[in-house]
């Protein structure tokens, strides 16, 4: 054997083992607590392994947590967080990636991967995840809450899987769909709720909120058209008692 290729299989050996440590300290590793998870739920566990092999659990707060799985027409989606859900600090979000993974007999096939495409929501966990359809594309709608000094609040987060990736739909401002400030009122007669429901549909999106105080309930209706990668207002607009009861006025 040629001297020369000789020191290139040795060059090669040793960057390979040079690299491999680096590669492990990589490998994902699952939060301890999901096996009764991946146990209790088989289509989430076969997603999991399709998309992550079998890695290892671990203590360590940057685990891995298969949280939900998607559904659409041609493919799944597999989304995952940095983190057991709830275990985080009071101000910590829920650091969310989605996998894709396309339907096969007997199994599944990792197609492409977004990580961190989305972060939200308090103690590391958001409320919830909805899969949706924009236009022609699929979507991913995240709800998730927050409680601070005794205000209770829901935000709204869509996210559309177009040409150029996993696009969050920016509406200017956080998009709040609830606000509850009566852990925050000492006067019960000053307390408002707000609570809503949105849908989707023909290129808009539609949220009816109710606001409730001492003095009545109140219905209105807000929306947006949806673009490429933004959210306009169409007509409408969030009420203003909104922002009051999410403590962010």
């Amino acid at each position: 054997m040629p001297a020369l290729l000789l020191r290139l299989i040795f060059v090669a050996l040793g960057l390979a083992l040079a690299l491999a440590p680096a590669a492990a300290a990589d490998a994902p590793r699952y939060c301890r607590s999901v096996a009764a998870k991946l146990k209790a739920d088989c289509d989430l566990a076969a997603a999991a392994r399709a998309a992550f092999g079998a890695p290892p659990a671990t203590d360590d707060e940057a685990c891995l947590y298969p949280l939900q799985l998607l559904r659409y027409a041609d493919v799944d989606v597999l989304v995952s967080q940095i983190g057991e859900p709830g275990e985080a600090c009071h101000g910590c979000e829920a650091d969310l990636s989605a996998t894709v993974l396309k339907r096969l007999p007997g199994g599944a096939k990792r197609l492409r991967a977004f990580p961190s495409f989305a972060k939200g929501g308090t103690f590391g966990a958001v409320a919830s995840l909805t899969p949706i359809a924009i236009g022609g594309d699929d979507g991913i709608a995240v709800e998730s809450g927050g409680l601070f000094q005794g205000y209770a609040s829901s935000a709204l987060d869509l996210y559309a899987f177009r040409k150029q990736g996993l696009v969050a739909l920016a509406a200017g401002a956080p998009l709040l769909i609830a606000g509850d400030d009566s852990g925050a009122e000492t006067d019960a007669s000053k307390t408002i709720e707000v609570e809503s429901a949105w849908s989707l549909a023909a290129g808009e999106l539609t949220i009816d909120y109710r606001v409730t105080d001492a003095r009545s309930k109140r219905d209105s209706r807000a929306v947006w058209s949806v673009g490429e990668t933004t959210l306009t207002l169409k007509s409408g607009a969030p009420p203003k008692e909104l922002a009051k009861a999410a403590g962010q006025e």
